[in-house]
């Protein structure tokens, strides 16, 4: 998934830069969607056929997939593919989220340190935070008179 996201984020912003976000985000869907469609109909008991199973499909693939490709491909046309990569590494942080609230996991120490450890990389890399401002700034050497 990883390698597609890096492959499809330079492939977006390199020829479909000057596409708008809706006509990439449809197509993108449209085509995973005939894609993934045969396996799934083929995969899926008997039973999974009813109204409440599709509607639930087609709301989690619209809101779930359509819309995050909207805002992935807005922001691959407004910031670049480079800084649109970067909101792949705050997938992991926000899961272990989610696995905390709706699973109870514990959310300790170790994940705490990796979370921080992300955020900085994430603000180091969109300019949030620039290393030279973290340094102490020092007041310029003077000669003896």
């Amino acid at each position: 998934m990883a390698v597609c996201y890096a492959f499809g984020s330079l492939v977006a912003g390199r020829y479909l830069k000057q596409t708008e976000p809706l006509v990439v985000a449809l197509a993108s869907t449209a085509i995973a969607t005939v894609a993934a469609l045969p396996a799934g109909v083929i995969q899926a008991p008997a039973e999974a056929w009813h109204g409440e199973t599709i509607a639930s499909i087609l709301v989690l693939g619209f809101l779930g997939t359509a819309v995050a490709y909207l805002l992935f491909f807005a922001l691959i046309q407004k910031k670049g593919s480079n800084y649109a990569t970067l909101v792949t590494y705050l997938v992991p942080a926000d899961c272990a989220r989610l696995r905390a609230i709706f699973l109870g996991e514990s959310f300790g120490a170790v994940a705490f340190g990796a979370l921080a450890l992300i955020l900085v990389g994430v603000a180091l890399a969109t300019g949030g935070v620039r290393v030279g401002s973290l340094r102490r700034r020092r007041a310029p050497a003077t000669e003896p008179v």
